[in-house]
């Protein structure tokens, strides 16, 4: 139990670096509702807006104390705010039969103020482009937890953390309302306690008690700071067993002993935030090590290169390249991955196959690629590989497939295996270019998981070219089995 928390001690030593230059430079953002009921907000922005966590004061949190642990338990991407109690014109705190009422009343005023402030709704309340971009976490710490439950409901939140909330004394959520994600970290109590409370607390929370993830922390913590950065990581993180040297992390250690592989590919589970933050980390880092570097993308397609390109040289405009290059719906996870390229003059390949083309194979079977344009040809692989083996036999098995007769699984396989073939020739031709390079290649895990599809096909077209895998998988998965030069990264569980 010391290490647990010596680890989450650490975190919070070393997530309080990570703060962008717009938090380390500028203090908070101050500002008040002075209506009926005064409530009071202060704010600080990151330099790019992912997520915004907004803590709710309580009794043993104030505003300065809550805004100072959330600053130092998330990370760059997520700008913080914090919003005090409800008080009268003079000042004063309400008498306590008054207090919860006028406290989801004026958080919910405040809320909406703040958001505004940070560009994420616009007057009518609704969402902004960037808001919609942007998750919204409501935090409640002990007695506020209550407040945030009744703010919640009538809200623009996406997602709501309770901090050891008084269980028993939680509002009741009433059946029809809209569905928000919760996360709750409770103290840790014995195991029937425990048990009871969880139970409890599903309960209160009705719709969104099913969804919910309850989190049991170490034994004890020291302060708010611990508790914030534990929750986190536990929500946002990852977990990468891999022995490392003093003074550098998991991480740092996989990379330093890997600085002769041309290629890392970093399998994700699309829109997981431990996963998202993990390859942002890997370039990091990759570019620190030197030498030239590319990044390679699943997200972007082979007819998009121009556009992307242009945005890289600053020739266009983002709102330009967005509308012309078309971004995954969760854009947002891999645009701090576009920007640092962008910041380091790093080249982007835009590697996969246009879905259009892809979903012609599907469609059509493998031998509509004779079809295709000569313009179509320079977007796909210049072969098409869908062979038996371990990749099929383990694709069919996802896919439920009845084996050789079934030709819409057939299809779908084949279309799997030309996105696949685009990827590694994209690489490969890169490398071929710069042949003392490196690539740092994202996509689905499935597309590199076990050493089985683009790593297979790029073993192939380049051969003797150096690979290693970082797999994600979720807590509670079983890992595969690992090809030669695989490791698993861990991230949170998606929710039930």
């Amino acid at each position: 139990m010391r290490t647990a928390l010596a680890a989450v001690a650490m975190l919070v030593a070393g997530l309080g670096v990570a703060q962008s230059p717009a938090q380390a430079q500028q203090g908070p953002e101050r500002g008040q509702n002075a209506t009926d009921v005064r409530s009071t907000w202060q704010l600080q922005r990151a330099a790019y807006t992912r997520e915004v966590w907004i803590g709710f004061e309580s009794r043993d949190a104030s505003g300065d104390a809550l805004l100072a642990a959330l600053k130092a338990g998330t990370t760059e991407q997520t700008s913080v705010a914090t919003i005090s109690r409800a008080s009268n014109a003079s000042g004063a705190p309400f008498r306590a039969e008054e207090q919860a009422s006028l406290d989801a009343v004026s958080g919910r005023e405040t809320l909406a103020t703040t958001l505004s402030k940070l560009d994420l709704v616009n007057h009518d309340g609704t969402r902004t482009s960037a808001g919609r971009q942007a998750r919204v976490v409501l935090v409640g710490v002990h007695e506020s937890s209550a407040t945030v439950l009744r703010v919640a409901g009538r809200s623009q939140a996406d997602g709501l953390l309770l901090i050891d909330p008084p269980v028993w004394d939680l509002p009741q959520v009433e059946d029809g309302a809209r569905p928000i994600g919760v996360d709750v970290l409770l103290h840790p109590r014995s195991d029937a306690e425990f048990t009871r409370e969880e139970a409890e607390l599903r309960r209160r929370l009705g719709p969104w008690g099913k969804s919910a993830r309850v989190l049991r922390g170490p034994n004890a913590f020291a302060d708010l700071n611990q508790r914030l950065a534990y929750a986190y990581h536990e929500l946002r993180g990852y977990w990468l067993d891999f022995p490392s040297r003093e003074g550098e992390s998991p991480l740092e250690g996989w990379l330093r002993e890997r600085k002769d592989r041309s290629v890392i590919h970093v399998g994700e589970l699309h829109g997981n935030p431990g996963a998202h933050r993990l390859q942002l980390e890997v370039l990091r880092e990759m570019i620190r090590q030197g030498g030239p570097l590319a990044l390679s993308t699943e997200q972007f397609e082979r007819d998009v290169q121009p556009v992307l390109d242009r945005y890289l040289k600053g020739e266009i405009s983002e709102e330009q390249f967005l509308k012309d290059s078309r971004p995954w719906p969760n854009y947002a996870d891999y645009r701090p991955l576009i920007e640092l390229c962008k910041e380091k003059k790093i080249p982007v390949i835009a590697g996969n196959i246009p879905r259009r083309l892809a979903s012609r194979v599907h469609k059509e079977g493998p031998a509509v690629v004779e079809q295709f344009t000569d313009e179509e040809k320079a977007w796909s692989a210049r072969k098409l590989v869908a062979e038996k083996g371990a990749y099929r036999d383990k694709f069919m098995k996802l896919m439920g497939g009845a084996g050789d007769h079934n030709e819409r699984l057939e299809g779908m396989f084949a279309a799997q295996c030309i996105k696949d073939d685009t990827m590694a020739e994209s690489i490969a031709d890169w490398m071929a270019a710069n042949p003392k390079g490196r690539v740092l290649h994202i996509n689905g895990a499935f597309h590199s998981e076990s050493g089985l599809g683009v790593p297979e096909k790029l073993a192939v077209l380049s051969p003797g070219i150096k690979q290693s895998i970082l797999t994600c998988m979720e807590r509670g998965n079983d890992i595969p089995g690992a090809a030669a030069d695989e490791t698993f990264a861990t991230v949170p569980a998606s929710r039930r």
